[in-house]
Parts: structure tokens; sequence; C-alpha cells
């Protein structure tokens, strides 16, 4: 701010510099000040020799605050940037799952890289102008009465009549750059979900349908970039023309009633009144766009965690001993239950194996365990007491879990073993690696342990990655697993060595087996068969097999009987 006003003094002061070297001009040698409006009827006068060094000084300075008046504030400016992108990062990864299952994932990545850069060039030259312009305008409006007298007035009856275009073009800005950014969101995930896709693209010859896809979206936000760069565009010319015709009046009422060099002073104080107004309109389309960019990233800052600890929450910190499921039902979505009326109570230390056909409600069910979602009616209890009053990431502390669909992240096989415990020892990780039968093929590898996997682990086998994902639940050791189809997209052999894995993994666990095959689930301590939500047998593999029902059906499908 001290080098803006700094700034703003020594740039009004370039009219006075016009003035001194005009006057040094006309009285040969000598710099004559007298009869300038407001400023009394003392007579200045120096020699002229001063007048070079009294406009290096000036534009010197002027040089030097206005340097540093940038560089500070867009300093600052890009500090909010980076702090809207963290502050918007850390409260999406917060959100609850189901955030999640309606949200796109282009989408959602669109929000953080391009709404957040779109309003990282309009900030950093906003809040620079913002302040700096209007500033400029307040220093030199007393310069401008000082060389024009009254004839200043005209300058100042333009502003009420710039701020009108500036106004109505800037509402309509708002609303166009708000559809470009959704639009611009469409092309991101229109992206991710091709390059995520492209073999199944490769496969059917789908290669122009994506590309006829990606170029319709594309040209729509080509349309709406041209609407905007003309209402962008035609501000600053307008402004002039507008600036220019009271000028122009003050010119010609000057050139009768000033003196030479008054006249150029009054000139140049003009040419700096409505520099930034031009700048100003320009601000104010940086400010439209930024605000169009920005509601979409505060729709998502606005949104509260459907899942988040009650005020009384307090810390599991006590072994599990029972888990009961009471009248519990669940929905996704108004009217359609996936859960209804589940009752169970599961020891500790017991296997519960859920089998079911797709739909039938078995991933809602665990999902409820680590409170992806809370029930829609009813309770779910650890030792008699509801999870919502324990707080949430010590309750997910109890809980491992390990899916069909593995989740590794771009880092070294160390990294990603050690994900729920960073700070495990080398040796507590080995030894999670050889529980999960992967530490003889981990050490095959060119840089053992700390070799990379790739994006998702796409350098491993899905044998191989199931293992590790299987090693980093076993580094965590938590009392609760829940399996959702853990071999299910294995061969065989690949199958036989996961399944023992995880046998290691589940001794002395309380589990939550979700499993197709019937294989694997057949030595659990009870097998749940849901449907449509419910569920509708329970028992041992031998006492279900004894009855005419959905699990021998399912059993003489699986192993064609």
């Amino acid at each position: 701010m001290a080098a803006m006003f700094a700034f703003s003094i020594f740039n009004a002061l370039v009219s006075a510099a016009l003035y001194v070297i005009f006057n040094g001009f006309f009285n040969q040698g000598q710099v004559i000040i007298k009869d300038l409006p407001y400023l009394g009827e003392q007579t200045l006068v120096f020699s002229a020799r001063i007048v070079p060094f009294f406009v290096i000084a000036v534009f010197l300075l002027r040089g030097a605050f206005d340097f540093l008046s940038n560089y500070l504030m867009s300093n600052i400016g890009l500090r909010v940037v980076m702090k809207v992108r963290n502050d918007l990062y850390d409260h999406m990864i917060r959100l609850s799952q189901k955030f999640y299952s309606h949200g796109r994932t282009g989408d959602m990545i669109s929000r953080i890289m391009s709404d957040v850069a779109y309003i990282q060039g309009s900030v950093t030259d906003v809040i620079v102008d913002l302040v700096k312009q209007p500033l400029i305008i307040i220093f030199n409006i007393p310069m401008a009465f000082i060389w024009g007298g009254k004839l200043a007035v005209v300058a100042l009856v333009t502003f009420p009549i710039v701020a009108i275009p500036i106004t109505v073009l800037g509402k309509r800005l708002r609303k166009i750059t708000r559809n470009m950014q959704e639009r611009t969101a469409d092309i991101t995930s229109i992206l991710e979900e091709t390059f995520t896709g492209i073999r199944v693209v490769k496969a059917f010859n789908m290669e122009q349908r994506e590309i006829s896809k990606f170029e319709a979206v594309n040209k729509s936000v080509f349309n709406f970039f041209k609407k905007m760069l003309k209402i962008t565009l035609i501000q600053r010319p307008l402004v002039e023309v507008m600036g220019a015709v009271g000028a122009a009046i003050a010119i010609w009422f000057g050139m009768q009633y000033l003196s030479a060099d008054r006249f150029v002073a009054f000139i140049g104080a003009m040419f700096i009144f409505y520099e930034p107004l031009k700048k100003l309109s320009k601000v104010n389309s940086n400010i439209q766009q930024s605000i169009g960019a920005g509601t979409r990233i505060f729709e998502i800052i606005d949104q509260e965690p459907d899942v988040q600890d009650a005020p009384s929450a307090v810390p599991f910190r006590e072994a599990v001993r029972e888990i009961e499921f009471s009248n519990v039902s669940f929905r996704y979505v108004e009217d359609r239950d996936v859960l209804k009326d589940i009752n169970l109570r599961v020891e500790a230390g017991e296997v519960i194996a859920l089998v079911g056909a797709s739909g039938s409600g078995k991933t809602s069910l665990v999902n409820l365990l680590p409170r992806f979602y809370d029930p829609t009616s009813g309770s779910l209890r650890i030792n008699g007491r509801d999870i919502r009053e324990f707080k949430v990431k010590t309750l997910r502390d109890q809980i491992g879990l390990v899916s069909q669909e593995i989740v590794l992240f771009n880092d070294t096989i160390r990294g990603n073993i050690a994900y729920g415990k960073p700070g495990a020892t080398f040796e507590e990780i080995v030894r999670a690696a050889e529980a999960a039968y992967a530490d003889d093929f981990i050490r095959e590898l060119d840089k053992g342990y700390d070799s990379w996997i790739g994006e998702k682990g796409f350098l491993l086998s899905g044998g191989q990655r199931q293992r590790i994902a299987i090693a980093r639940a076993m580094l965590k050791n938590p009392p609760i697993l829940i399996l959702d189809e853990a071999t299910s997209q294995l061969d065989t052999e690949s199958e036989r060595e996961v399944q023992r894995a995880l046998e290691n993994l589940m001794q002395g666990k309380t589990a939550f087996v979700i499993a197709h095959r019937l294989s694997t689930v057949q030595k659990a301590d009870r097998i749940l068969v849901l449907d449509e939500g419910r569920i509708v047998q329970q028992g041992t593999s031998e006492s279900l097999l004894r009855e005419d029902g959905p699990y021998r059906r399912l059993h003489d499908l699986q192993f064609n009987l």
C-alpha cells in the first residue's frame, strides 16, 4: 500500500514535469511558476538546469515504486490462489462418499485445476489495479485542477457515464464465463473417461465417436470464448471514446483560456486521468470472469460432509467385542431402499461371508461399517455403542479394506505397503509382505521394495497388485476386515496364492467377506445370503446346502450340478 501511494504521487507529478519543461522552454532558461489556481499568488523562480534532474527523479521513483507495488501485490495474489486451491482440495478430500458417487472425476479435477487457474491471472491483476488505479485517479484530480482550473470538472463528469457500459457488460460476462467453465469441465471429464477406458475404445473401434464427442464439446467452449472475448474487448474502446469526448471538450476550452505550459500539463493530466479508467474496465472484466469460476469453486467449499463427527464424539480405543446391525435400512436415493431391516450380530473373531446376486446389497452393507455412509434408519453398534458416537478417524483406524478394485499409487512398493502406517519400519513392511506372499516377487524386481509401480500399479500383474493391497492391510493390522471380492478378477493360480495370503490376514480378525465364488467362502463361520436388500438365509455352507434355498441354487449354478 505504501508503494502504491508513492507511485500514485510520482505518477501525478508527470504532468508537473511536462509543465516545468515547457515553462523553462518558453522562459528561456528559467522556470517561473505563478498564477496557478488554488496555490495562492506566490511566484517561484529557479534555473531550468534543474528540470532534467527533476524529470529523471520523477520517472525513476515512479518506475521503482511501480515495480515494488506490482511485485508485492502479485505475490499476495499468488498466495491467495494457492490457499484457495489448498482449501478446495482439503475440503473435497474430506467430503463424504455420497459426494463422489454423484460427481464426475473430470469435473472435480476441472474445479481444482481449471477453475482455480482461471482466477489466478485475474486475482494478481485485479488486486493490483483495483487498489492502484483509484489511487492514481485520486492523486491526479488535484493536478488536473491546478493546471486546468474549473475546466477539470469536465473530466469528472465523464465518470458516471463510463460506469454504465462497464456494469451492463460485466453482468453478461459473468454468466458467459460460468457456462464456459462448465463446458470446460465436460472436456476434462471426457478426457478422463477416454484415457482411462482407452482399451475399450480401441477394442470396439470407437475412436471416431470419441473424437466427434470431444470436438462437439470443444466447439461449444470455443463459442463461449468468442462471446467472452467480444464483451471483454469492446469495453476498452467504449471507455476510450467516452473519455476522449470529455477530454476533447476540456481541450477545446483549454486552448482558449490556458497558457501553453499549463495547457500541455493539463493535457498530460487528462491522459493520466483516463488511463486508469481503461484499466478499471479490464479489472471489471477480470472480476466478472473470476466470479464465474469462483462460483463453481465455492459450490464445493460450501458443501457439508454427510458423514462427520458428532459434537460429543469420543475416540475409539477399546477392543472390538461385537458388532451389531439393528433394524438397519439404507438408500442412496429417495424411495429405493438397497438395505431393508438388517439385523445381524457378529462376535469378535468371526468370519462372515456375504453372498447374493449383484445389486443385493452386499457392498452397501459393509460400506456402513467405516461410515462411508450412515444408515437411513436403524443403528450399527460396536460393543453396544452406536458407531456415530465415535470419531470417524479412530473408527476407520480399526478397519482394513481389500477390494476387487485395487487402488495403488504411483509410488514405490515400500510406500504403497506403508500407506496406512507411514511410520512403519522396513522390517515391519517386509514381514507384512512375507505374510501376503509378496516378498518373493518384490525381491525379483530391479530395485526391490524401492521399485516404482506406475500409475495404479500397472507395472504389476493383477495377483501382485492384490497381494500388495493385502500386505498394506496386514501392516495396518486392524481388528475388523472388509474383503470385497478380493479374488474375483484373478486366475486360478493367482487366486490360490492370494487366498493363502487372505487366510493369514484374517487370523484373529473379525472379517466380512464378499464373494461371488462360493469356493472362497466355504470355510466362513457364517454365510449370509442377501436378496433385494434383505438377509434371506444364514448359516454354514453345509447347513445352507441342506436347505432348498437361494444359496443352494447359487452353489448348483457355479458347480454345474
